[in-house]
């Protein structure tokens, strides 16, 4: 399943697919920003889901990560950046404030 939930207006965009890839997510992104009419002005806050991230830095205070090139692809195409999570116990209490709004894991803008 994928979630796209707006953290401003509470609005939810859920999508059911037959796989977890990164097709899926892609197509997800899409289909959410066609139901919202546009793309969020700011970033889009993710978890490090392999669709996205090919890799975390460890070791860097930062949130600095090693995206899949089709990923930043179509995030350029499409004009917005990504804020991820931080892995482990230091970034759960960012995860599951937007999981417990949206239901499920996912995406938020």
């Amino acid at each position: 399943m994928f979630v796209f939930w707006l953290a401003h207006s509470g609005k939810a965009i859920h999508r059911v697919y037959p796989t977890q890839g990164q097709e899926a997510f892609l197509e997800g992104h899409i289909e959410a920003f066609t139901a919202i009419g546009g793309i969020p002005t700011r970033h889009i806050r993710y978890d490090n889901l392999t669709s996205a991230v090919a890799s975390v830095l460890h070791g860097t205070t930062d949130r600095r990560r090693t995206e899949n090139q089709r990923w930043i692809l179509f995030r350029s195409h499409f004009g917005f950046d990504a804020f991820y999570c931080q892995p482990g116990i230091a970034g759960a209490h960012e995860k599951a404030e937007w999981k417990a709004k949206s239901g499920v894991s996912g995406v938020t803008g």
